[in-house]
C-alpha cells in the first residue's frame, strides 16, 4: 500500500474512535486497537497515566462520564502513513463549555498501535472532575 493509502486508511480507523464515542459506543473500537497498544495520557488528569490495551479498554467509559463525544468537531485532522493527529474540541459534560485536545495515533497493520494526548488548557475540564 503507498502512502497515500495507509494514511486514509489511518485516518478512517481514528475517525471510527469517535464516530463509537459520539454514538455512546465508545469501546466499540477495541476490535482496532492492537494487543501491544499503549496509551499515554498527562498524570495531572484523573485517568492520566500510561496505560495498556486492557486498562486503555476499563478507563474509556470514565473519560466518556466527562467529555461529550457527541460535542465533538474537528480542529483539524491528518494524516502521514500512519500516524494521525487529530486537533479536537470536545464538550465537558455538565457545562456548556468544550477542551481542546491534540491526539497523536500510530497506525500500523490496520490496528492502533499507541496514542499520545495532549490536552490545552484543561482547567475547565478539571474543574469538573472535581465537582463530581
Amino acid at each position: 500500500m503507498n502512502n497515500t493509502g495507509m494514511a486514509q486508511g489511518a485516518l478512517e480507523i481514528v475517525k471510527s474512535f469517535y464516530s463509537g464515542g459520539a454514538r455512546g459506543e465508545i469501546t466499540s473500537f477495541a476490535d482496532r486497537l492492537s494487543d501491544r497498544f499503549e496509551l499515554f495520557v498527562p498524570g495531572y488528569l484523573p485517568w492520566g497515566g500510561h496505560f495498556n490495551k486492557a486498562q486503555y479498554l476499563e478507563l474509556l467509559p470514565r473519560v466518556a462520564d466527562t467529555l461529550d463525544f457527541s460535542k465533538l468537531r474537528y480542529i483539524s485532522l491528518t494524516a502521514q502513513g500512519g500516524h494521525v493527529v487529530a486537533l479536537i474540541d470536545i464538550g465537558v459534560r455538565g457545562t456548556e463549555q468544550s477542551v481542546i485536545i491534540s491526539e497523536h495515533w500510530d497506525i500500523e497493520n490496520d490496528l492502533a498501535t499507541r496514542l499520545l494526548v495532549a490536552y490545552f488548557d484543561p482547567k475547565v475540564l478539571l474543574d469538573r472532575v472535581a465537582a463530581v
